[in-house]
């Protein structure tokens, strides 16, 4: 094997690697980008700003209740609504910018501002009478109880 041979298979080696490593996050991160739509109100809002951004989620499930964690900083309470249907939660929201700078231009611009929506297929039907949301620290909390016919029932033998 020449020494070209041998820069020319570590060179392959390198870009596989490189490869795996991005679409390991792709599939980790996919859904969880986000598409925001600026609101025709919005002035506030950097022509040139993205439209996609990173609404992170954490799904649990125990034997009583399914939750999920949001991360969405920036916004208010105020900001969500909260749809729950069987196995199926829908968060929609709107996250509007700052109206504080009226002065000077943006050089960096990588946060998304406008209305979104997560959907979230749950891994079991939920009650959604019994549903709680909380929102703090930038992180939105939901938590289902399962619907009776989802939780664990312990049959005695006759």
């Amino acid at each position: 094997m020449t020494t070209l041979d041998r820069i020319s298979d570590t060179v392959r080696d390198t870009i596989d690697v490189i490869a795996d490593g991005w679409q390991d996050v792709w599939n980790k991160a996919r859904a969880a980008i986000t598409r925001f739509t600026p609101a025709a109100d919005d002035k506030n809002v950097p022509a040139h700003g993205t439209r996609w951004g990173l609404l992170t989620a954490e799904l649990h499930e125990d034997k009583k209740t399914v939750t999920v964690d949001l991360e969405a900083p920036g916004l208010g309470k105020e900001d969500f609504e909260i749809y729950v249907n069987g196995s199926k939660l829908l968060v929609r929201g709107r996250k509007s910018a700052s109206a504080e700078r009226t002065e000077g231009h943006y050089h960096i611009t990588e946060r998304a501002y406008g209305r979104f929506e997560r959907l979230f297929a749950l891994p079991a039907e939920v009650d959604d009478a019994g549903t709680t949301a909380t929102y703090k620290h930038g992180v939105l909390s939901i938590t289902m109880p399962k619907s009776e016919k989802e939780k664990p029932r312990i049959i005695s033998i006759q």
